[in-house]
């Protein structure tokens, strides 16, 4: 048996190996979620207010919110630039954390559950905290930077009740949640070859160079991953937006996901809000698939041979 038939052999076992740990997940969502999913696409398609019979109107849904609906493309643009700016900056917050994070030095374990913690605390929670923090008026990072203000006479920025800086302040807020992310750079760091850097130091190499032509190429995979779960996520941002501003102020922060629940909990628009739903779907999964597209040139896969 050649190598490429015993890599092949290899792969089909992998993936029949990730299918079986998959196969509680895909059993769950085809007995309790097949039938809601057929039923959002139906739904789309009629005028429904949770009350009357569902009335069959065709794409007139769709059609109103793609060519009459200027909340609908004003909830677009800012989602998109929150997902334009959200994701690289996680990114590189997480990387940075896992770079820190990955030196072996003395009670290292507790800095990296330290980093980890936000993760598993409730998002409300985190979320009011992080209100309070940023509250312009007495908010402790105002205080902190109130020497600032009175050195160069400048008002308290405002933060999330300023327009221009509303979706900047969410996004800084969700940073809090980077620990999940760099756990699996982290992981993925730790799997690199020390030999490799053995090399490196042989010819010289200092950090800056290792972790540019080492570590970081073979860290893609991992970014990668993290990139494509960070733009789906950033398509689905709700809970910050609705606790801390409400959509404002001037619906600076009224996303896509508040957009689609105000239609259906607050106009009873179940029709319109499922073709939203599937709106959303088809642009995640158009903005998936031209990413997996650029994945053979951007991630690093190793040798096939």
């Amino acid at each position: 048996m050649n190598k490429k038939s015993s890599f092949t052999k290899l792969k089909k076992q992998e993936n029949l190996i990730g299918y079986l740990f998959a196969s509680p997940w895909l059993l769950g969502l085809i007995v309790l979620g097949f039938f809601p999913i057929l039923m959002s696409l139906f739904i789309s398609f009629t005028n429904y207010d949770m009350i009357s019979t569902p009335t069959f109107i065709g794409f007139e849904n769709f059609r109103i919110l793609l060519t009459n609906d200027s909340l609908f493309w004003k909830s677009l643009g800012n989602t998109l630039y929150h997902v334009a700016i959200a994701v690289p900056v996680g990114i590189i917050v997480g990387l940075l954390l896992a770079l820190l994070l990955n030196n072996k030095l003395k009670g290292m374990s507790i800095y990296r559950t330290l980093f980890y913690l936000p993760n598993v605390v409730s998002i409300v929670a985190m979320t009011l905290l992080w209100l309070w923090l940023f509250q312009p008026n007495f908010g402790l990072i105002n205080q902190i930077l109130s020497p600032l203000y009175d050195l160069f006479h400048m008002d308290p920025i405002q933060w999330y009740l300023d327009a221009k800086l509303s979706k900047i302040t969410l996004i800084l807020m969700g940073l809090w949640l980077s620990g999940g992310s760099m756990v699996i750079y982290l992981a993925q760091m730790q799997d690199i070859p020390s030999s490799l850097y053995e090399s490196a130091e042989i010819d010289g190499a200092g950090w800056f160079k290792k972790t540019i032509y080492i570590t970081l190429p073979l860290m893609t995979p991992s970014i990668f991953f993290n990139f494509v779960m960070g733009i789906i996520g950033g398509f689905q941002v709700f809970t910050m937006a609705y606790i801390v501003t409400n959509g404002g102020p001037s619906r600076s922060t009224y996303y896509y996901s508040y957009y689609l629940f105000d239609k259906m909990m607050s106009d009873n628009a179940m029709g319109m809000a499922s073709a939203m739903a599937w709106i959303l779907l088809f642009i995640v999964l158009a903005i998936t698939i031209l990413a997996l597209r650029l994945n053979k040139y951007v991630v690093y896969l190793g040798e096939e041979t």
